[in-house]
């Protein structure tokens, strides 16, 4: 559109009353092709304290589902307002902020793992069998053994279940408390910086109310042992003030 006009004088000057056909937002990504998906979650974690990002694209909405992992350093609100308005001012991506779950991680707070120091991770092992999966882990604390068993469809969410399943069953057996439940509300291994990362929500019951425990473990060598050191990491006060 051409807003100039000429002016007495043989000047060119703009008509700022004109009106101005303006796009400001930007060509929206397609959630649906993997590889765009990839793109904004990267994208995503690089806003401060956002360690990780999983989209799960919708139909009648641009996302149905929207887990992002932080640090303590910032609050969810924020981290939900920064989510928001990154995919839509770079990304043209519309998001309701009821769709976007946040986990908060601990990390460098001085406490050490019990993970390492006090419960060993003696064995742990999966085994198909038709349409399911069986894990068996065995952790150690001094001369106690504790090996426990847990199936689950034969799928790779399954698989990551049985095992962090087996695991917490371990550690309820070395906690030997009836005054407290744990339960698991999520397992993933995700990749935090190109590092593939074992990833564990937990819940605790207990007389005194409910409390969320998250852990983290680096993938070494095979996910399952990530995800049963991610669960000890999730427990290890527990841990600690059980095995004193």
């Amino acid at each position: 559109m051409d807003v100039s006009q000429q002016e007495p004088g043989g000047r060119v000057g703009i008509d700022l009353t004109a009106e101005l056909e303006l796009d400001a937002r930007p060509p929206q990504a397609d959630l649906h092709d993997p590889q765009q998906r990839r793109e904004v979650e990267a994208s995503l974690t690089r806003i401060p304290g956002v360690l990780a990002t999983r989209i799960v694209p919708g139909f009648e909405r641009d996302v149905d589902e929207l887990h992002v992992v932080t640090t303590l350093s910032t609050t969810p609100k924020h981290t939900v307002r920064d989510v928001q308005t990154l995919l839509m001012a770079k990304h043209g991506v519309t998001t309701d902020h009821r769709v976007v779950s946040v986990v908060q991680l601990e990390s460098g707070d001085g406490v050490s793992a019990p993970s390492e120091s006090r419960v060993a991770i003696e064995r742990v092992g999966l085994a198909n069998a038709g349409l399911t999966v069986a894990a068996e882990v065995e952790l150690r604390a001094g001369d106690a053994r504790h090996r426990h068993v847990h199936e689950a469809a034969a799928t790779t969410a399954g698989r990551h279940r049985a095992v962090a399943q087996a695991t917490l069953a371990g550690v309820a057996a070395l906690l030997g408390a009836d005054d407290h439940a744990l339960e698991l509300d999520g397992v993933e291994v995700i990749e935090i910086g190109g590092v593939a990362t074992a990833v564990t929500v937990l819940t605790r019951r207990s007389i005194r109310g409910t409390e969320i425990l998250s852990g983290t473990a680096v993938v070494r060598e095979a996910p399952a042992d990530a995800i049963a050191r991610a669960v000890l990491d999730a427990t290890n006060r527990s841990l600690s003030r059980a095995l004193g």
